[in-house]
């Protein structure tokens, strides 16, 4: 293999960039001085060339890679952990010009295996190109990128974060490649677009990392972001990065924390307009940081703020970390901002009219509005609502793998232990101690 990639002009050091194996150690490999044998050092070269399945079964490896064993949705729906199909599912779904529904995404992955063998090859022998002559970077490569990164942005919805992690990295792998052989040149639009498509695939992989548990790493891609955003010159990456940023130290109740980054992100917004859509997360995000922390001013300012951008923006058409904004979403921000201010009678009445209107949203959306919900009625002391309420986000909590709001439901059952004695609030710290005990077993 690296006989061959070097025939077509691509040197040892992408292919090391690529695998993640040191330049030294490829050197080695193609002139024989060390011979490879461990079957990690094929899956390295397998997954960084996003090998489709019948390459990898020609190295003995599996076709498919599964994480956690088989996994699977709603309808028994297989998701893809082969990567190649990965980026083919991302930019079959980033190229939807319309909204795309979530059965309509779990349709596409069940059709992806069966797709991808017919498209394998021209996608294969497109990215080999640019790889082989990065400079002669073009809009379809271009354009590819753009649509596998609003893909993957899309997919989150509905993947696990340790099978999105995966699939970015390899892609992330790529566009590094491709961008390493293109000169630093202000005035390329390409460059500059490519730019940053890497910024957005990285505040992706780092939110994915963070979910994960793996703080390193989300630092890692989430800095990487933030040097793509000065590059092109896009201070929503940089907004988008800082939001990002902003639910860790929020979830284990560092509020003053939290705030201080999205300070730091609505400062990178001021006096732009480009994207409403990031500056009504990030304001509604800072109203409900600032509610945690007793701030009922600023609280009341900054969701003012939100407000009027969010009626100004079509979260749709705006950039690709919006999407996530339905009036779903933004009005959880509203309740959990409301109910740390007091505003008890409003934040009910939010809450009423989100829960009438909810139907099946996508599941990682729903533990994060079920869970704001809970705490409104448990700050009203309704306290067999918010247990019912919790326990339908713990149970998609176990579903989606979210670890990362697993803190906002133990926050919860602290919150319920004066009331134990009550059956309710005992099924909901039975169901945390379940749930707590599932994700300490997967992780070992």
């Amino acid at each position: 293999m690296i006989r061959l990639l070097t025939k077509y002009g691509i040197t040892q050091g992408q292919i090391a960039n690529l695998t993640g194996i040191p330049q030294g150690r490829i050197s080695e490999y193609k002139s024989g001085k060390r011979i490879p044998t461990a079957k990690h050092t094929f899956e390295a070269f397998a997954d960084g060339l996003g090998m489709p399945g019948h390459l990898r079964s020609a190295l003995g490896l599996a076709a498919r890679t599964e994480v956690n064993g088989t996994l699977m949705v709603d309808g028994g729906i297989h998701i893809p952990g082969d990567t190649f199909d990965l980026q083919v599912l991302a930019e079959a779904v980033g190229k939807r010009s319309d909204v795309v529904k979530r059965r309509e995404m779990l349709a596409m992955v069940a059709k992806v295996g069966a797709s991808a063998a017919v498209i394998q090859t021209e996608a294969w022998e497109r990215v080999a190109h640019a790889l082989s002559k990065p400079s002669s970077l073009d809009e379809s490569i271009v354009r590819e990128m753009e649509a596998r990164s609003a893909g993957f942005h899309r997919l989150e919805e509905i993947i696990p974060a340790a099978v999105l992690f995966k699939g970015l990295t390899v892609h992330l792998r790529e566009l590094g490649t491709l961008l390493s052989g293109i000169p630093a040149n202000a005035s390329d639009e390409l460059r500059t677009r490519f730019v940053a498509v890497a910024g957005e695939s990285s505040v992706l992989a780092g939110w994915a990392a963070s979910d994960m548990g793996n703080a390193a790493a989300a630092r890692n891609y989430y800095e990487t972001a933030e040097r793509a955003a000065k590059e092109a010159e896009d201070p929503a990456i940089l907004a988008c990065s800082l939001g990002y940023r902003s639910y860790a130290p929020s979830v284990k109740g560092a509020h003053g924390r939290s705030r201080a980054l999205l300070s730091s992100a609505l400062e990178a917004l001021s006096g732009r307009s480009e994207s409403p859509g990031t500056l009504s997360w990030i304001a509604a995000r800072h109203a409900e940081e600032s509610a945690a922390l007793g701030d009922k001013a600023v609280a009341l300012n900054s969701w003012a703020r939100a407000d009027d951008a969010y009626s100004m923006t079509d979260t749709e058409e705006d950039r690709v970390w919006t999407r996530f904004l339905d009036q779903n979403r933004f009005d959880s921000y509203r309740i959990s901002t409301y109910a740390n201010i007091g505003r008890l009678d409003e934040a009910q009445e939010a809450a009423s009219a989100l829960l009438a209107r909810l139907g099946h949203p996508d599941r990682k959306k729903a533990v994060i509005i079920l869970e704001g919900i809970a705490v409104a009625h448990l700050s009203q002391g309704s306290v067999q609502e918010a247990c019912k309420l919790a326990r339908e986000g713990l149970s998609l909590v176990r579903e989606t793998e979210f670890l990362m709001w697993l803190p906002k439901f133990e926050a919860i059952g602290q919150g319920l232990t004066r009331w134990r004695a009550q059956p309710p609030v005992r099924a909901y710290l039975e169901d945390l101690a379940t749930t707590k005990r599932h994700f300490a077993s997967s992780l070992r």
